[in-house]
């Protein structure tokens, strides 16, 4: 009776073990690997507010006149008018006429020629400005300074030389740009 009742207490202890402690063990095992990575994911938090925290405090340390100069260079937003009126004013400046613009936004931010960036993510547009102007070589080079002087970041993608129909030492330039704008992805 003794070694039956021993038995008997080993089975159950056994049962419970099985049955009750074993599966509330797999679970704080389960809940410690959470624990884990939630700590991980925490403090990748706090670096994270952090980096921003020292990012803003530098950002308010940049003079106003610099921050203007940064958003001139790639600017928040795609403006197409602004951005011809921009060039009309330096075409304006070296004496030449715009005589047909176009804009188109590419808000994939995607390069239809075949040049490869090393860019891993799209926060950025692109917009290709297609204009024609009319005036003198020298200007036109006048012209290709001025943008190459300015902060907005430009490529020049094609350019047609062609002589004027009133012949002289008038041309007819059309050209293709493209420029950019940072897009909000947060």
């Amino acid at each position: 009776m003794k070694n039956i009742i021993s038995i008997i207490v080993i089975i159950i202890s056994v049962a419970t073990f099985i049955f009750v402690v074993e599966p509330q063990y797999n679970e704080i095992r389960e809940m410690q690997k959470t624990e884990t990575e939630l700590e991980r994911v925490l403090d990748n938090a706090r670096r994270l507010q952090s980096l921003r925290d020292d990012l803003l405090e530098k950002r308010q340390n940049i003079a106003g006149a610099d921050i203007r100069r940064l958003e001139k260079l790639i600017p928040e937003s795609a403006d197409n008018v602004k951005l011809i009126l921009e060039f009309e004013q330096i075409s304006n400046r070296n004496n030449l006429s715009i005589q047909a613009a176009s804009a188109v936004k590419d808000e994939e931010g995607n390069e239809s020629s075949n040049q490869n960036f090393d860019i891993e993510t799209n926060d950025y547009g692109v917009i290709t400005l297609d204009f024609s102007l009319g005036g003198t070589y020298n200007d036109f080079i006048s012209f290709l300074e001025d943008i190459e002087k300015n902060l907005r970041i430009t490529d020049i993608r094609t350019l047609s030389v062609k002589p004027s129909d009133e012949g002289g030492a008038e041309f007819s330039f059309d050209i293709s740009i493209d420029t950019y704008w940072l897009k909000d992805n947060i």
